[in-house]
C-alpha cells in the first residue's frame, strides 16, 4: 500500500510540474503581475517550432463598460507596424516602380532641397537625417494626442524644415517621418490608397482579417481596447490617438494576425526579394552596419539573433519578434502606456529557450574612477552622467560600463547583454557605438548659474521652421520655459552641466555672442538635433 501510495504521489507531483510547464502556463506566469481586477492588461501570442500558436488575454480591454482583453482584440500596434509600410515600399521596389537610390524629392517635391538628397532607402533606414515630426510639434507646443494630425499635417512639418539632424547616411537616428512619407510615397506610385494597397498585397493575402489602419480615428472598430495612461496606482485615464496618421504606426491588429505575418516573412510568403531586402541591415556611408533593417531591428538577446520592433502610440505598448534560429515568434499587444512588452518578451524567451546563454564577453575590468564624471554628446548635447557604485562604473540609467583589452569598453544591461562598445579616445573624450550609432561625448562640468547668468538667458526666443516663440524667465532653480500661444504648460529646466540646461529628455543650451550676451538657443532631443531659436523683442 505504502508503495502504492508513493507511486501516486509522484504521478500526481510530475502531472503538477508538466501542467506548469505547458505553453499556456509559461505565458500565464510571465503576465501574473496584471493580476485580477480592473486593470488594462495585454493579449499575447506565441508560436514555438510547429506547434499550434498559443494565445493568451490578460485584464481589461475597457475599463468603462468592464470589457475584458481576449484573443482576438483589436490593439494599435506602434512602430511594429513600420515593416508593413517597409514591405509595401519594398513590393513597388520589386516591381521596378521605385528604385532603392531613388531621391524622395522625385516624388515629394513638396521637400526643400537641404543640399544633399535623401534617398528611398535612407527613409527606410532611419538615416536621412530629418527631424521627427512628432517631437517638433512637441517643441511647438502641440504635442501628440493634445491636436489632430494627418497625414498633410505630416507633410507641410517637415517641408518647412530647413536643416537635416546629420548628412543623410552619416548617422542612425530614429524618426517616425520618414515612414509617413514612404506611405504618402506608395500612394502616389501605385494610384491607390495606402489602406487599399496594404489589403492587396500583404493583409488579404496572409489571412491578416483583423488588420487596418487607423487612417480615420473616428471610424468604428468592433472590439478595439481602449488605451490609456497611468495616473498612480490602479488609477487611470484614456490616452487614444487621435490622429489620422499611419505608415510610421496606426496598423490595428490582432495577436493572430501578428503571428500569421511573422511566419509569412519566415516562410518568405512575400518573395525573395521583399523577404530579404527587408532584413537587410542598413549600413551608413562609411561601412558601418547599424542596428536596423528596413523596418526592423537587427537584435541579439543572450547570443541569440532577435528580429523585433516594440511600439508605442498614445497609451498602446506592443512588441512583435522572432528569434529564427529556434523556431520561436512572439506577439505582445498591450492598452496602457506603463506596460513594458519587450521585458515581458525577454522572460518569455528564458522560459521558452532556458537553455539560451548570455554572450561571452572579454570586458571584465572595472575601468579607472578617472572617468567618472559628467558629460555631453557632441552631436544632441545630451548629459552621460558617469559614477561608481560598488565599485562599478554606472551610467545614470543603471548600465555598468566595464573595461576590456586594449583600453575598450562595454556598456553591459543587467542581463549581460552588451548595449553599445567603446573606447577612451587620446584627448579624453568617450565614444560609444550601438551597432552603428556612435555618439562621441566631450567631459564637461556640473553646473550652478548664478541669478545673473540666468537673467542673462532670460527673453524670447522665436524659430520659423517649427514654428513658434518661447518666453524663458529665470526661475530660482533653473529656467521656466513656455510656447507662447500653445496650450502646453511651462516647463521647468534646470542646470545640466555647463551652460546646459535639461527637462526631461529635452536639452536647452544657450548661444553666446562675442561680447557674453545670449543671442539664441538652442532645442535638442534624440530625434531633433540642435533646433536653433533667434532672440527677438
Amino acid at each position: 500500500m505504502k508503495t502504492l501510495m508513493l507511486a501516486i504521489a509522484l504521478a500526481l507531483t510530475t502531472a503538477v510540474a508538466a501542467a506548469e510547464d505547458t505553453p499556456a502556463a509559461k505565458i500565464d506566469a510571465v503576465f501574473a503581475h496584471i493580476g485580477p481586477g480592473d486593470v488594462p492588461g495585454c493579449a499575447v501570442g506565441v508560436q514555438f517550432g510547429d506547434g499550434t500558436p498559443v494565445r493568451r488575454a490578460f485584464g481589461m480591454a475597457d475599463l468603462e463598460h468592464a470589457v475584458p482583453v481576449n484573443v482576438d482584440t483589436v490593439f494599435e500596434a506602434g512602430s511594429v507596424s513600420k515593416q508593413f509600410t517597409a514591405a509595401a515600399t519594398l513590393i513597388l521596389v520589386g516591381e521596378g516602380k521605385l528604385s532603392l537610390d531613388d531621391d524622395i524629392r522625385k516624388y515629394l517635391p513638396e521637400m526643400p532641397d537641404f543640399g544633399h538628397p535623401i534617398t528611398i532607402a535612407e527613409l527606410l533606414g532611419h538615416t536621412s537625417g530629418l527631424r521627427d515630426w512628432g517631437d517638433i510639434e512637441a517643441i511647438a507646443g502641440w504635442p501628440r494626442t493634445e491636436r489632430v494630425y494627418d497625414m498633410a499635417d505630416v507633410l507641410g512639418i517637415s517641408s518647412r524644415q530647413r536643416a537635416l539632424n546629420f548628412v543623410p547616411g552619416t548617422a542612425w537616428s530614429y524618426t517616425n517621418t520618414g515612414f509617413n512619407l514612404l506611405a504618402i510615397i506608395v500612394q502616389r506610385v501605385s494610384g491607390t490608397t495606402f489602406e487599399a494597397f496594404t489589403q492587396q498585397h500583404l493583409f488579404a493575402p496572409l489571412g491578416m482579417t483583423h488588420t487596418q489602419w487607423r487612417d480615420d480615428f473616428r471610424r468604428v472598430v468592433p472590439g478595439r481596447a481602449i488605451a490609456y495612461h497611468r495616473v498612480s496606482a490602479g488609477v487611470y485615464e484614456q490616452m487614444m490617438p487621435f490622429e489620422n496618421t499611419y505608415g510610421h504606426g496606426g496598423l490595428l491588429t490582432t495577436v493572430g494576425d501578428l503571428l500569421l505575418w511573422n511566419k509569412a516573412l519566415t516562410d518568405g510568403r512575400l518573395g525573395a526579394f521583399v523577404t530579404k531586402a527587408m532584413q537587410t541591415r542598413t549600413l551608413l556611408s562609411d561601412g558601418r552596419p547599424t542596428v536596423y533593417a528596413r523596418g526592423l531591428f537587427l537584435r541579439s538577446y543572450h547570443g541569440l539573433r532577435e528580429v523585433s520592433h516594440d511600439g508605442a502610440t498614445a497609451g498602446y505598448r506592443t512588441w512583435l519578434g522572432r528569434f529564427p534560429e529556434q523556431h520561436l515568434s512572439m506577439a505582445i499587444l498591450c492598452n496602457a502606456d506603463d506596460a513594458i512588452p519587450s521585458t515581458d518578451a525577454h522572460a518569455l524567451v528564458d522560459r521558452y529557450l532556458p537553455e539560451a546563454k548570455a554572450e561571452h564577453k572579454a570586458f571584465t575590468a572595472t575601468p579607472p574612477a578617472s572617468l567618472a564624471g559628467v558629460y555631453a554628446s557632441e552631436r544632441d548635447g545630451v548629459p552621460l552622467h558617469l559614477s561608481f557604485h560598488d565599485n562599478h562604473l554606472q551610467t545614470d540609467n543603471g548600465l555598468t560600463v566595464m573595461a576590456g583589452p586594449d583600453g575598450k569598453l562595454s556598456v553591459a544591461r543587467a542581463n549581460g547583454d552588451v548595449a553599445a562598445t567603446g573606447a577612451v579616445l587620446a584627448d579624453g573624450r568617450l565614444r560609444f557605438d550601438s551597432q552603428g550609432d556612435a555618439t562621441y561625448y566631450d567631459r564637461t562640468q556640473t553646473y550652478a548659474p548664478t541669478a545673473a547668468d540666468l537673467a542673462r538667458i532670460a527673453g524670447r526666443f522665436h524659430n520659423d521652421e517649427v514654428p513658434v516663440t518661447y518666453r524663458v524667465t529665470a526661475a530660482k532653480n533653473g529656467l521656466d520655459v513656455v510656447a507662447e500661444d500653445r496650450p502646453s504648460k511651462s516647463r521647468l529646466f534646470v542646470p545640466a552641466y555647463t551652460r546646459a540646461f535639461i527637462s526631461g529628455d529635452v536639452i536647452l543650451r544657450p548661444i553666446y555672442a562675442a561680447d557674453g550676451s545670449v543671442k539664441g538657443i538652442r532645442i535638442s532631443d534624440d530625434r531633433v538635433w540642435n533646433l536653433p531659436f533667434d532672440r527677438v523683442p
